[in-house]
């Protein structure tokens, strides 16, 4: 056999593109041709990558037989599945191989707890299983460990400790190679095995039937890519004894010595290791650099979009080629639902799914995740180690729980029931918790809230060991198989049986009596499982349109690929050291490291563009939300520089999706120069975002609406919504006019609202002996006034006072106000009313205080001249906190904040400035300080009305008790010799026009600050 030539350097683009016949199809023409008309055929073994690539080489053996000609197949099997079979072992199930480990090492260490061992315990098995696959020496490896552990360990200044933490460690080490040599035998006597361990018997096996002179079928090996070290040497062991050929797929682009593309890595390895001919990689075929093809590199601004792009590309490829065949490969396996939900039914009413959807990509994975969520979230009262005995849950967990679409349709197939006895069973629970403000729930108050219902018993019934946790799982897959039993529920009831079967798996392994989990450890196990189990689909298995893992692809060609996902960090995955061994024990002993992974990686993504004609390449633009990374991978990085510039008969084409909705729109796609490859970011036009876009909502004051306003007037107009409707009219129809109520939300803590009733009604409730009326109810016409000998009595009381106002603030509600935030602001609002005692001591002439009133209802009516010549009556309502009586018996209005506000606050007239200009700002002005001058001015204005003339109006801020009542200076309106009442009457009027002003809409506010907190701001898209 001739040895390997040189790689021919690439050949003229005016010679005739290569032969571009898919690989599989070329195998079996050969294998026809050498050994079907000797009847030779039937003897061999064909090993290939994957068991998809097992039902591609059996179709295509049966095409390349001539018409008429019958022909006896090979043995056909993949590299896996054959290994397994010459080992003459069982691959056990990794939850019994982590539970055979476990008793092992419990045997070695009886200290092991198994809680700490599930950690760990699957890095250990897939270490053992690396090492045994690459034929490392198990002795050299662990003597190597335990030597550089003991070197990490070596300190002479340290005192000997036996029994510490790092002894343990570093004893974990010392005994790993008795816990490999104890595990190896315990599986041979019960003829199992882990994958690797099955890997090292087969080539063991092997060698010892061919030193045994045992003669064995000739195999051929075709289009493998990365192997172990174990695949290696078997193929190494027949190749000697002439039983074996092999037939790799390569290109000479990332082949030939000296490139620095990675895909040829391990291939230019083999090509040394097993001296094989250059025409066993391909030969001079020169399919990437010389092949026409056209690349359509495709970015857009979200994860969410591919699987609808990637269907609309099907579609086009469909119409344009129908005999074509495609392959949607997927990186990220999680796209199937989206891509799979994305095919067009016309453009492709038959294709084939391949690699399964994983269980964790399911809507019941994440019913599982939440109900153990519940469990282990909230107030745990029982034990801390095991997760166990959690009797409160937390309300947010809950309610998310509730609101899951498998448990939404559940309660629909109830309520339908002839004989329903809980309609709206979870709505009714949700609301509940709402009304109650529960913050955390016990499991027997949510059971009473689902009127005893089992489904609710399942949910939140207390977990005390991992049986009630199997028993709560069956009973819930019970319950919830009724409402998908008709046939159009089809894939959920398999999502059900698939949960089923692995629970039962679980309830089989596990004896939680003997093995006491945790509630974590019994959910890691649980979603390992879920991991490694996918949900199957039926198609042909040789569709034209296959759906796809880039792993599935090996060996096999298409004529148009369409790859997702082609971003860093996904394709290839990221870097990371998955093993417990270190990183230089790996590259000592020759165990696969993330970089082979990666060189695997890029093997498998340039040969499957080897004979693609067409390739669509979706990936996300830089800054896209949900993606892992906003790089483009590199892959696509040396499609652009590096193959555009060997390969002229390549288009390549650099487009940006421009409007998800509807049929696929694609940004201008120029073809990229060779010389210049354009990266960059789109533009907001090419993103589809050109035109100005309004989104401004005004409403006209048509005469529903000034109707509408008219009777608000006539109900009453309080500061408040006069200040609402200068600062957001908007906010002040959706309020006051439309009466949309807010989105109820359970309170875990007490409000800014709640915060300042508290303190208000402990200061009510302190000040009232002292006070001659009480919500305009008279209670002590002779109440003294309030001395400096009255404050050490007062501020006694005001501990009391205040926690009986956080009582009745939390009436009603299932929130103490003893525990958590609620206690906290139960101490600053003590604080803040003991500092406000105290300051009265320290302010001149702020003693003797007497109080005229406390919460004092205030209203009058106005008439409002209009420009009809009509006189609307507008009823005007307040509340004032305090109302003091000067010595002199002029009036004080006083209003308590328990925010900060400084003097300057409610100064409206600033200095060089008019009063016209300070009367505009009170009347136009939408600022807190504004606010806070209107509503002063009103509460003025209606004490007047009520023939109690105030002289002063004032503010006493609870953070800024060192400035006393702060005064808003009111003269400008009066600076001109005006009467308060008169002059107020007119600039109410003019605020009250305003209002009904059909030229002024009704819209939102432009200080974007303000909706913040705006419980209305979903409706205005803020």
């Amino acid at each position: 056999m001739l040895t390997a030539p040189s790689i021919p350097a690439p050949l003229s683009p005016v010679l005739p593109a290569p032969d571009a016949t898919p690989f599989l199809r070329r195998m079996a023409r050969e294998l026809v041709g050498r050994y079907g008309a000797s009847g030779e055929l039937s003897d061999l073994v064909v090993v290939v990558p994957t068991r998809r690539a097992v039902v591609y080489l059996q179709n295509e053996l049966s095409l390349a037989a001539e018409a008429g000609q019958a022909l006896w197949s090979p043995r056909i099997a993949a590299m896996e599945d054959y290994m397994v079979e010459l080992a003459g072992v069982q691959v056990e199930e990794p939850i019994a191989l982590q539970l055979l480990l476990f008793e092992i090492m419990r045997d070695i260490d009886p200290r092991l707890e198994f809680d700490q061992f599930v950690g760990w315990s699957a890095l250990l098995l897939q270490d053992f299983s690396s090492l045994d696959q690459n034929l490392a020496s198990p002795r050299k490896v662990f003597e190597y460990l335990s030597q550089a552990k003991a070197l990490e360990r070596w300190d002479l200044g340290a005192e000997f400790s036996p029994q510490s933490s790092t002894t343990a460690y570093f004893r974990f080490w010392d005994d790993l190679q008795k816990v490999y040599y104890r595990l190896q035998k315990r599986m041979r006597q019960d003829r199992l095995a882990y994958p690797g361990l099955a890997y090292r018997l087969a080539q063991r096996r092997v060698r010892e039937r061919l030193e045994a002179g045992e003669t064995l079928p000739y195999h051929v090996f075709i289009g493998l890519g990365f192997l172990s070290k174990a695949e290696e040497r078997l193929i190494r062991r027949l190749r000697k004894v002439g039983r074996a050929e092999v037939q790799f797929d390569g290109d000479a682009f990332y082949l030939e010595k000296g490139s620095p593309n990675r895909a040829g890595q391990h291939l230019r390895q083999y090509q040394d290791r097993l001296d094989l001919p250059w025409d066993n990689f391909g030969g001079a075929a020169e399919l990437l650099r010389q092949l026409p093809r056209t690349v359509r590199l495709v970015g857009m601004a979200n994860a969410s979009m591919q699987g609808k792009v990637a269907g609309q590309l099907l579609a086009e490829a469909r119409r344009l080629h129908p005999t074509g065949t495609v392959a949607v490969v997927l990186p990220d396996e999680t796209l199937l639902l989206p891509v799979l939900h994305g095919l067009p039914p016309q453009e492709v009413p038959e294709y084939n799914v391949t690699m399964g959807l994983n269980f964790q990509s399911t809507p019941l994975f994440n019913l599982v995740d939440l109900l153990f969520e519940v469990h282990l979230t909230g107030v745990r009262e029982g034990s801390q180690e095991t997760g166990y005995g959690v009797p409160r849950y937390h309300h947010l967990a809950v309610s998310k729980l509730l609101q899951h679409p498998f448990l939404r349709r559940y309660q629909q197939w109830l309520d339908k029931q002839p004989d329903a006895e809980h309609p709206g069973l979870l709505d009714q629970v949700c609301r509940t918790i709402i009304k109650r403000h529960a913050v955390l729930l016990t499991a027997e108050e949510l059971v009473e809230m689902g009127q005893g219902h089992p489904l609710l018993t399942a949910l939140f019934a207390t977990w005390n060991n991992c049986d009630d946790i199997i028993r709560a799982c069956y009973t819930l897959i019970d319950l919830l198989k009724k409402a998908y039993q008709d046939q159009h529920s089809a894939i959920e009831a398999e999502y059900l049986y698939l949960f089923f079967t692995l629970v039962k798996r679980l309830e089989s392994v596990f004896d939680c009596r003997e093995q006491r989990l945790s509630v974590r450890s019994f959910r890691r196990f649980l979603y390992e499982q879920m991991k490694n189990t996918r949900l199957p689909f039926s198609g042909e298995p040789i569709a034209e349109v296959q759906v796809m893992g880039l792993l599935e692809t090996r060996a096999l060609d298409f004529d148009h690929v369409i790859i997702l996902s082609c971003n860093e960090n996904v394709l290839p995955a990221p870097k990371r050291h998955s093993s417990l061994f270190p990183y230089d024990v790996l590259t000592t002993f020759g165990l696969p490291t993330y970089a082979d992974h990666e060189a695997a990686t890029a093997h498998q993504f340039w040969r499957l563009l080897q004979r693609a004609r067409r390739v669509d390449l979706l990936h996300i633009l830089p800054g896209a939300e949900g993606t892992r990374t906003g790089e483009r991978s590199r892959f696509l990085l040396q499609l652009e520089n590096d193959l555009a510039l060997q390969n002229p008969a390549l288009e390549l084409l650099d487009l940006t999706v421009t409007s998800p909705p509807g049929p696929l729109s694609l940004g201008e796609g120029k073809p990229v120069p060779p010389t210049a490859v354009s990266s960059g970011s789109p533009s907001p036009k090419e993103r589809g975002l050109g035109g100005e876009v309004t989104t401004d909502l005004v409403l006209e004051k048509d005469a529903g609406m000034l109707l509408a306003l008219r009777e608000l007037l006539d109900r009453g107009l309080s500061p408040t919504a006069l200040n609402q409707y200068l600062s957001c009219s908007l906010q002040f129809y959706f309020q006051r006019i439309a009466r949309f109520r807010e989105n109820e939300e359970v309170e875990e803590a007490l409000g800014p609202d709640g915060f300042g009733t508290v303190v208000h009604e402990a200061l009510e409730e302190l000040l009232m002996p002292f006070a001659q009326t009480i919500r305009r109810t008279t209670a002590n016409a002779q109440a003294p006034p309030l001395t400096a000998a009255d404050i050490p009595g007062l501020l006694d009381l005001a501990p009391i006072m205040v926690k009986k106002a956080l009582r009745k603030e939390q009436a009603d509600r299932h929130a103490r106000a003893d525990e958590g935030l609620n206690h906290v602001l139960g101490q600053v609002a003590g604080q803040l009313v003991r500092r406000y005692l105290e300051s009265l001591l320290e302010q001149p002439d702020a003693l003797p205080l007497r109080i005229q009133g406390l919460e004092e209802e205030l209203h009058t009516t106005v008439f409002v001249p209009l420009e009809t010549g009509e006189k609307l009556p507008v009823r005007l309502l307040g509340k004032a906190d305090r109302v003091d009586q000067f010595a002199d018996g002029r009036l004080r209005v006083v209003d308590y904040k328990t925010g900060l506000v400084e003097k300057s606050h409610l100064q409206l007239l600033k200095r060089g400035e008019t009063p016209a200009e300070a009367v505009e700002r009170l009347l136009t002005d939408a600022t807190p300080a504004a606010d806070k001058v209107r509503q002063l001015w009103l509460y003025r204005f209606l004490l007047a009305q009520q023939g109690r003339p105030a002289a002063d109006a004032a503010i006493i801020s609870l953070r800024n008790l060192g400035a006393g009542p702060m005064s808003a200076d009111m003269n400008f309106l009066t600076a001109d010799g005006q009467d308060f009442v008169q002059h107020s009457e007119q600039l109410l009027g003019q605020l009250v026009r305003r209002i009904l002003d059909p030229q002024e809409p009704i819209r939102k506010t432009d200080d974007l600050d303000k909706c913040q907190y705006c419980p209305y701001r979903g409706i205005c898209a803020r």
